[in-house]
């Protein structure tokens, strides 16, 4: 079975496994040849796991053991020059459906589909790594059911029925979007947000009719001149007059709404959490706050967890910078709690049986007590985390790529991905 990214299709972040309550007393690091932002795919006791300099492994889940890699053993280790600086950044995606991997490379930053049919996505064989075929096109995948996505920032989406590859459709128009995996609702439409774009030429959510391609723009809101935005906002009901602008990572679909955190500017930023309709983009909950958000949320049993930057910091397209991880009550729309990071913020938090887990850009890891924020654990992985502003990989098509899922809990165990490789803890 395929793990889903962030806990299952709906992205919520919950995972139903038992994560790693108590404190490790053991960890192994499964090395790559370079950094890894590419989110790690759990495929049965298979670990699938792609890095920025172009290769693709797949490690054994229980003992870090290298089953496969393309390019093979003679590729070269990448490594900071004399100023602190990476080679030019190649990076990944991969997918994975039953015993396929599917791979998409850039190096611009994008994941496009050209027609001239210049750039492919590879297929690979699960326990093999052999190469099996190809989709021509380009673009970056995700698999939601039985189906093939693929997009890119200006060439829409694309997808493709699985195991035979045959078109589907092609929504040309559904540009903009950001290159992450799509939240899946109940009636099996997918969502798909958008960037960082106050004008909302980019941005908002999009939502898509899985059978026929059919695109709903789920902007809750007004249509308003960004140029004569009004600042205020109702106290009572805490629904914006002002223009919000989605940050650029997955949607969630959870309680029956579709939650995204969002920026209200100009600068110094102020952020907010909200829930739209999932079928209408109707704002339905919002929640201000005075620190951006950073990263996606993740949403379970009445509560969103957010990291949030420092005030004022963040906002738009710039990098996250998460100082602490807050929960938010749904039903009262109050913070729960609170608590201080120890160090910058990576990725998104995630939660397992009770616990919330969330990852520093230093190389450690906090577990944390989802009802009560109390300290559970915290470990120190020897490895820094990296994101593609620390690798100098950071421009304005790049701000489309979301910074990917740092840990991936499993049953007894957490998989976290660092500068060295993939870390698993027990």
């Amino acid at each position: 079975m395929v793990v889903a990214h962030y806990g299952d299709d709906g992205r919520t972040g919950v995972y139903g496994v038992s994560g790693l309550p108590e404190a490790p007393n053991a960890s192994r690091l499964a090395r790559t040849a370079a950094p890894v932002l590419c989110p790690p795919v759990l495929a049965g006791d298979a670990l699938v796991v792609a890095d920025i300099a172009g290769t693709v492994y797949t490690f054994d889940a229980s003992t870090g053991e290298t089953r496969w890699r393309v390019p093979g053993e003679n590729a070269e280790l990448w490594v900071q020059d004399e100023n602190g600086e990476w080679p030019d950044v190649l990076t990944m995606a991969v997918a994975v459906w039953r015993d396929r991997v599917f791979v998409a490379e850039t190096e611009d930053g994008t994941f496009e589909y050209y027609a001239d049919l210049s750039r492919k996505v590879r297929i690979h064989d699960l326990a093999t790594g052999e190469l099996t075929g190809t989709v021509p096109g380009g673009g970056y995948p995700a698999v939601v059911g039985d189906t093939l996505l693929l997009y890119g920032l200006n060439s829409g989406i694309r997808v493709f029925g699985l195991p035979d590859l045959a078109p589907l459709w092609h929504a040309a128009g559904a540009t903009g979007r950001v290159q992450t995996v799509p939240a899946v609702g109940p009636d099996g439409s997918v969502h798909v947000p958008g960037g960082f774009e106050i004008e909302h030429v980019h941005g908002g959510v999009m939502r898509l009719d899985p059978l026929t391609g059919q695109v709903t723009d789920l902007d809750g809101n007004p249509d308003v001149d960004p140029d004569e935005m009004d600042d205020d906002f109702d106290d009572l009901d805490g629904e914006y007059e002002a223009r919000d602008v989605t940050r650029a990572v997955h949607a969630v679909v959870a309680e029956g709404l579709v939650w995204m955190p969002v920026d209200r500017g100009p600068h110094p930023y102020e952020g907010a959490i909200t829930g739209q309709d999932p079928r209408t983009g109707e704002i339905r909950w919002s929640h201000r706050m005075l620190e951006t958000p950073a990263g996606a949320v993740a949403v379970a049993d009445g509560t969103v967890f957010a990291a949030v930057n420092r005030r004022g910091g963040g906002g738009r397209g710039e990098p996250s910078f998460a100082k602490a991880l807050t929960a938010i009550d749904i039903a009262g729309r109050a913070v729960r709690w609170t608590r201080p990071l120890p160090g910058t913020g990576a990725g998104s938090p995630v939660l397992a049986d009770g616990v919330v887990y969330m990852a520093v850009r230093e190389g450690r890891v906090l577990a944390l007590d989802a009802a009560s924020g109390d300290v559970r654990w915290e470990f120190d992985l020897g490895e820094p985390i990296l994101d593609k502003e620390e690798t100098g990989y950071f421009d304005e098509e790049c701000a489309y790529e979301e910074d990917a899922q740092v840990i991936v809990p499993g049953d007894g165990v957490l998989y976290v991905r660092t500068a060295a490789g993939v870390m698993s803890l027990r």
